[in-house]
């Protein structure tokens, strides 16, 4: 069933999810994205996640709840990342419409998220924006 957008408001809670950061997870996206940053090591007791691993299993919860069509254009991506997490960890993100207008033909849904560790302490905040086929 197709998502109506034009029914969501600023404040929706699109999507309110938890997410594992296994190692073999986090291994593999270290390794598909041949990330030689130096900080996701299996030696180190836990191993830290590189933060864009973090953004990238927040931001698939989201646009999986969100049901984009094809079509849809991801035309921004802010983040800032707030403190390290280590593999292991359960992680929570909650995303909220922050913005939603029709410009010529698309309808422009901005949602911000907010992660969070099993402490309750904020690891990353981001807003994403893409343009949906009106």
């Amino acid at each position: 069933m197709a998502r109506d957008y034009a029914a969501l408001a600023v404040g929706d809670v699109i999507s309110d999810r938890t997410f594992p950061l296994g190692l073999d997870g986090v291994g593999k996206y270290v390794g598909v994205v041949r990330d030689e940053s130096g900080v996701f090591d299996p030696a180190d007791e836990p191993p830290t996640v590189p933060p864009m691993a973090v953004a990238t299993f927040a931001l698939r919860g989201v646009l999986d709840d969100l049901g984009i069509p094809e079509g849809t254009i991801h035309v921004g991506q802010e983040m800032a990342f707030l403190g390290a997490v280590a593999t292991g960890e359960e992680l929570s993100c909650k995303a909220v419409i922050s913005q939603n207008a029709v410009r010529t033909g698309y309808r422009l849904l901005a949602v911000e998220m907010e992660v969070h560790d099993g402490n309750v302490r904020q690891v990353m905040t981001g807003k994403s924006t893409i343009l949906v086929p009106a």
